[in-house]
């Protein structure tokens, strides 16, 4: 694990959900005022569903938490990863999960495992996203539309896997 429950973490993390691709694998930080004894047990023990997709030049992870947190979405940019070198050369990938008080005290984390081919889709469409046309505005503009077009439950009838543990 990168961060250690009750660990203050110095990076910068907004309210709401972020995902990125740190030390060898993808860090989904969910920060929030206050983090309630129930959300902090469910994130080790409800099932956890985690979805990855791309639509138009936006790749997303949504992430949901059974009677906890309901479907989220965190958009993937590899333009804007510093390791994504190490990405596309990876053969299978984990996930943290971070739940991130408002002081960003650490409240509760799980680690996954994805398989290799869980691993393959995302790492051949993060290929792909490398490799597109880009540049930041059509990239805001993908993002935009949807974002305004789909709730972040309605986004999972576009993903590409859904993984469950």
């Amino acid at each position: 694990m990168i961060w250690q429950n009750n660990e203050v973490i110095e990076a910068e993390i907004t309210d709401g959900i972020a995902v990125d691709f740190i030390q060898n694998r993808f860090v989904i930080a969910i920060k929030d005022q206050v983090w309630t004894d129930y959300e902090r047990k469910a994130l080790k023990q409800n099932p956890l569903h985690i979805y990855f997709g791309y639509e138009r030049i936006c790749a997303f992870f949504l992430f949901e938490n059974t009677d906890s947190i309901d479907t989220s979405d965190a958009i993937f940019d590899i333009h804007g990863c510093e390791e994504s070198e190490q990405l596309l050369k990876q053969e299978q990938y984990d996930i943290e999960i971070y739940l991130i008080d408002e002081q960003n005290h650490v409240c509760a984390s799980r680690a996954v495992f994805l398989d290799k081919s869980a691993s393959k889709i995302i790492r051949e469409t993060l290929a792909k996203q490398a490799s597109a046309v880009y540049d930041d505005a059509g990239f805001d503009r993908a993002l935009y539309k949807l974002q305004h077009i789909y709730e972040p439950f309605e986004m999972e009838q576009l993903a590409l896997l859904k993984v469950s543990f």
